[in-house]
């Protein structure tokens, strides 16, 4: 029953435009006031909040009424929509940001929905089932062995205040660290890890789960980072309910709890550090990080010239991109802002960089799609779509443990979803 209600259609719908306003009054009533300091400002006129309303339209046409939309799809586009299409359309309606970043956000969750943006399907000789959980678990062990010996049990009970002593803990730990902690912290964090504790729940082997979380923790005390400790709440969560529709309801109230919740905090306590993090860090500074990007290449795309194609071309500034970024909107050198694969095309190779980034990733969500993973892992899904939101294309695939994720996914994990993901007809009872 549970199931049946957060999968409905018309509570999507519902919850859907309850979310648009209530994060369009956090931004007149949280964001502008209190970060104005930061570059939050409230300006609009008729034009872009009737264009705003447009590009929501378009948004809700695509998700509620196409009927060839596949489950999977839905819930990774409700996501997308969610996290940083609607946060684009409110910045740009009243936050003087160009258009360009909710457009192309929109562009995004018309590529995932897609029914003629496919990925090439493999065939390949997965590890058998008895050996997957041995050969995680060696995998785990192993990566673990450059974090025990950098950081040893030098914990800092601090950072889980999430206050300023947070950063100071990331940058010591940043400084102390070396290339392999850098390298194996995504694939450990982000696929051993949270396979190790969705398998436990699954098999029944609460030690598994207990241990992959303790060593989630030990690894966010010595090298904190807030999407980290967040994401233990994020696998678990999404491995409730046995559909995606339920998944995409997940999201939808989730989110909305998560911002009430951070209200109702700040209102009580006066501590705005939660509704902070919840509604300014999640929603609007990506975006912003984003609009900045735009703002400064235009004209100037830097052609991975301090990446892969660093050979080819000469990169033309003394700061990588992200202290670039933090230099020129915040006037903090030291201050890192990344920003996701929008932004990254465009600061590449312009608009055709933001077209072609967005289509590249959507082949990589269809590919995903097609190993037919088992549902309960979706929350691993989801976080790493939320790496494409937030980091830039290469490095979410090389340095964050994406192209390791995939090759997961494709021996350990493919085809262990037995009922099959049909397109659903949501437009009868929606619309």
């Amino acid at each position: 029953m549970k199931t049946k209600l957060i999968s409905n259609n018309i509570l999507h719908l519902l919850l859907f435009v309850c979310f648009y306003l209530l994060l369009v009054y956090e931004y007149f009533e949280f964001v502008v006031p209190l970060f104005a300091v930061n570059k939050f400002v409230l300006s609009c006129d008729t034009t872009t909040v009737c264009l705003g309303f447009v590009m929501l339209f378009a948004i809700m046409t695509r998700l509620f009424v196409n009927k060839s939309i596949t489950d999977f799809a839905y819930a990774i586009s409700m996501f997308v929509a969610i996290t940083f299409a609607i946060p684009a359309i409110i910045m740009y309606q009243f936050g003087n940001c160009t258009i360009f970043a909710p457009l192309y956000s929109i562009l995004f969750v018309y590529a995932i929905t897609s029914k003629y943006i496919v990925a090439p399907k493999i065939k390949v000789k997965v590890v058998p089932q008895k050996q997957r959980p041995i050969i995680l678990i060696l995998l785990s062990l192993l990566f673990l062995v450059p974090f025990f010996m950098t950081y040893k049990l030098n914990i800092n009970i601090k950072a889980f205040t999430f206050g300023s002593e947070l950063y100071e803990a990331r940058a010591a730990a940043k400084s102390s660290g070396n290339i392999f902690t850098s390298y194996l912290m995504g694939p450990l964090t982000k696929v051993l890890l949270p396979i190790a504790i969705i398998l436990g729940i699954k098999e029944k082997k609460q030690w598994m789960s207990i241990i992959g979380i303790l060593l989630m923790l030990y690894i966010f005390a010595v090298n904190p980072h807030k999407a980290l400790f967040l994401s233990i709440f994020l696998i678990v969560a999404f491995y409730f309910f046995d559909n995606y529709k339920a998944k995409a309801g997940l999201i939808l109230s989730g989110m909305l709890i998560l911002i009430f919740t951070s209200m109702i905090v700040s209102t009580t306590t006066g501590n705005i550090l939660a509704e902070s993090i919840f509604v300014r860090r999640m929603f609007f500074i990506p975006v912003q990080i984003c609009d900045g990007c735009f703002e400064f290449y235009d004209g100037n795309p830097i052609y991975l010239s301090h990446s892969v194609l660093s050979s080819l071309s000469d990169y033309p500034y003394s700061q990588e991109p992200a202290f670039l970024m933090g230099d020129y909107m915040f006037g903090k050198p030291n201050m890192s802002c990344n920003t996701g694969i929008i932004a990254d095309g465009f600061m590449n190779f312009g608009h055709i960089g933001s077209i072609l980034f967005i289509m590249l990733t959507a082949v990589i969500i269809k590919f995903i799609e097609s190993l037919n993973i088992d549902k309960t892992y979706f929350g691993i899904i989801i976080a790493f779509v939320m790496l494409f939101l937030n980091s830039a294309l290469l490095t979410s695939m090389l340095t964050h443990g994406g192209l390791f994720f995939l090759l997961i996914l494709i021996f350990f994990m493919k085809d262990t979803d037995y009922d099959k993901n049909m397109p659903h007809n949501h437009c009868s009872s929606a619309m």
